[in-house]
């Protein structure tokens, strides 16, 4: 069920990848070698929402990503993952979606993910599917260009089969002198509870959970690399244990 919904959305890219062009595609061919890209990154630690993915530890991360001029897309991404609930050291993600200025710097994204985890053999699977819609709203004109941006994300059955699942989550960003950009991120996930952490294993002996992270970074080009560094919090380390500390991230990445 997890890996038809996908190939659906990626039928649909399919279709509308050999369909006409408009607008810049009359300009530049969907096979341009301009619309692909890739990206390796090393960081001191994999934080997802917040939580460590790599118990702490480095991780080292790739992506390979096709953009059609109309705005649609697709993309693969890996890391390792050294994590308590499957027994595999790798992610992989699958996303299509697409990506529209509706209108002067306000923009519209959508995107279906695959979360896959290659070699587990543990029970419950970790595999699941999310959905996401995401508007942003660039201050071009304005001192520092700050951008604001809304997300959210749905599950029907989150990692390790637990329920459906939330996420909903806020941005911004500065774009400060001498090529510094700073950035904020605030977000909630909340899930519903099944095999995991159902029948009174979740939060406060109920079913399922729910959290609220943030993180506050600070990032800038230099000499075709991209540095990074991230502060993370969940503030709930009760809970989460040791992965759900607070940390700070330091991460390098170079695009091609």
């Amino acid at each position: 069920m997890k890996k038809g919904v996908f190939v659906c959305l990626v039928g649909f890219f399919l279709i509308h990848l050999n369909g006409p062009a408009w607008g810049e595609g009359e300009k530049k061919g969907a096979l341009d070698p301009e619309n692909f890209s890739a990206t390796l990154t090393f960081t001191s630690d994999y934080v997802f929402r917040g939580v460590s993915q790599t118990d702490e530890k480095p991780a080292i991360q790739g992506s390979f990503d096709y953009a059609h001029p109309v705005g649609l897309y697709l993309g693969i991404w890996g890391s390792n993952v050294d994590e308590a609930i499957s027994d595999a050291n790798l992610e992989m993600d699958l996303y299509v979606g697409y990506r529209r200025e509706l209108f002067k710097d306000f923009n519209l994204d959508l995107t279906g993910y695959y979360y896959a985890y290659p070699g587990n053999e543990k029970d419950p699977d970790p595999e699941f599917i999310e959905l996401h819609i995401g508007l942003s709203y660039a201050f071009s004109e304005t001192m520092l260009s700050p951008t604001i941006g809304l997300g959210y994300n749905y599950s029907p059955d989150f990692f390790g089969e637990d329920g459906a699942a939330h996420y909903v989550n806020f941005t911004g960003s500065l774009a400060l002198p001498h090529g510094f950009n700073l950035y904020a991120e605030l977000g909630f996930q909340t899930v519903e509870g099944d095999k995991l952490t159902g029948n009174g294993q979740g939060m406060d002996g109920g079913d399922g959970f729910d959290y609220t992270h943030w993180k506050l970074g600070i990032s800038k080009e230099l000499l075709g690399f991209k540095l990074d560094a991230a502060f993370h919090s969940t503030g709930e380390e009760e809970f989460l244990g040791e992965i759900g500390e607070d940390r700070l991230v330091f991460t390098i990445s170079r695009s091609f």
